[in-house]
């Protein structure tokens, strides 16, 4: 009777270790999923307060104006345009590097 027992409760206490085992296993893989699903939804979120405020700049008057002026060209009724030639670069002029000053003094005295 009692090696019946003893036997009973080895399986039983092998039945909860298995259990226990299997239910960490199960506890990490939610865990991680967990952690990439927060970091998905962060990175949506900033994306989304990205656009949201895009599409205020957008919608703003002025920078409607501004998008015409710069981008299209387009002037109102009583502007008048003044276009600037490009200006020309300058020519560097290179000078060639001096001789070292043993070299000066050599020339001078042979």
């Amino acid at each position: 009777m009692k090696i019946l027992r003893k036997i009973v409760f080895i399986l039983l206490l092998l039945f909860f270790f298995s259990s226990l085992t299997k239910n960490l296993f199960d506890y990490r893989s939610k865990v991680s999923f967990y952690q990439s699903y927060l970091k998905d939804y962060e990175n949506e979120k900033k994306k989304n307060s990205k656009l949201k405020t895009q599409l205020l700049k957008k919608s703003d008057s002025y920078e409607i104006e501004k998008t015409i002026r710069n981008k299209l060209n387009l002037l109102r009724p009583d502007e008048v345009a003044v276009i600037l030639p490009q200006p020309s670069p300058t020519p560097v002029v290179i000078t060639p590097t001096p001789l070292p000053n043993w070299l000066q003094w050599k020339k001078v005295f042979f």
